[in-house]
């Protein structure tokens, strides 16, 4: 997921909260920061410290990675292509059945 804003950051913190069926109670306990500074990420606060927020993520099993923007574009290309050739690879051939042309129905 790629990532531009404070609240999209919020937000994969609380989906990903919500795919481990963790309370904010809970992950707030596990990252080591209060309820409230917990809302406050998953509302998209700007103004937090930085290394409650990577402790945050990772105590939802999250990681955050930096890529060079440019890099970045040409990967997800690359790998939109690999999406696209896999699934016509996986799709039943939809070509017609060749005519039997030794058949005398004509």
């Amino acid at each position: 997921m790629r990532i531009h804003t404070v609240r999209e950051l919020g937000s994969a913190v609380r989906e990903a909260r919500a795919r481990h069926g963790l309370t904010q109670v809970d992950l707030a306990r596990r990252a080591g920061v209060s309820r409230e500074w917990l809302v406050r990420l998953e509302q998209g606060h700007a103004r937090l410290e930085v290394q409650l927020v990577l402790d945050t993520l990772e105590a939802v099993g999250l990681t955050l990675t930096t890529a060079d923007s440019e890099q970045f574009q040409q990967d997800e290309t690359e790998a939109a292509w690999d999406e696209v050739f896999t699934t016509l690879a996986d799709k039943p051939s939809t070509a017609r059945p060749q005519r039997d042309e030794t058949s005398d129905n004509g």
